[in-house]
């Protein structure tokens, strides 16, 4: 069984505010796919206003669905645009949505972290920068989460787990408690993770997986119990 060290991959930060002040300015959504039209509409419900969606390539005045596209990147290059905005990353790709994310943060921009209304989160939960919380998710007590992770539709988060930065947690997933997902860990829809085991960096387990031993970094588990491929133990 892998009991590898997480050290410098797990949040250490002390716990925020598990509902964020809304930003001070109009948050804009980087991407224009699935993903982002979801963190807007978790924004808009939060009682954020959206100004709109900034995309690569896209033409600015084209709608998708409820939403405006801004334009693409060389809007972040405008004077004075950066400054004006509040941002989160709407990438569903975890090395794109911590590449975007840490480059927002080099331009000085600053990351806002969204929590649909309807998700559950306990008072001592904490919330890093640029994450995203979906509605019917919960967390409960003593659970810390990163920077630019993803909490998404009805997953579930139970006491004192660790996400660090870059973290995904799929539709219906289920962390038991005391859970610790190293940095661009990926859950699976419907996957479910015991108690007190612990996921490698940017591995993944496969959707509707059940984790019964601990997941090294770099790998993919699938099926119940979670094994890696030709992994016959």
């Amino acid at each position: 069984m892998w009991r590898g060290k997480l050290s410098g991959d797990v949040n250490s930060r002390p716990a925020e505010s598990v509902f964020p002040r809304k930003p001070g300015r109009p948050l804009v959504v980087l991407g224009a796919g699935g993903h982002a039209r979801v963190a807007a509409d978790a924004a808009r419900a939060a009682g954020c206003e959206v100004a709109g969606l900034l995309a690569p390539d896209a033409a600015a005045g084209e709608r998708i669905g409820d939403w405006m596209l801004l334009g693409g990147d060389e809007k972040l290059a405008q004077p004075g645009f950066v400054a004006a905005h509040a941002f989160v990353v709407g990438i569903g790709d975890a090395a794109l949505r911590r590449s975007r994310s840490l480059a927002l943060r080099d331009l000085g921009a600053e990351l806002a972290s969204v929590v649909h209304p309807a998700a559950t989160l306990a008072p001592d939960v904490g919330l890093g920068a640029g994450s995203v919380v979906f509605a019917g998710a919960v967390v409960n007590t003593g659970s810390r989460i990163g920077d630019f992770c993803i909490v998404n539709t009805r997953a579930s988060i139970d006491h004192d787990a660790e996400l660090a930065d870059g973290v995904q947690v799929g539709p219906g997933a289920v962390l038991a408690g005391a859970v610790h997902c190293a940095a661009d860990a990926f859950i699976g829809s419907g996957a479910v993770v015991l108690p007190g085991l612990r996921v490698g960096a940017r591995a993944v387990v496969g959707a509707g997986a059940v984790v019964t031993r601990d997941v090294p970094p770099d790998v993919t588990v699938t099926g119940n119990p979670a094994r890696e491929p030709g992994d016959a133990t």
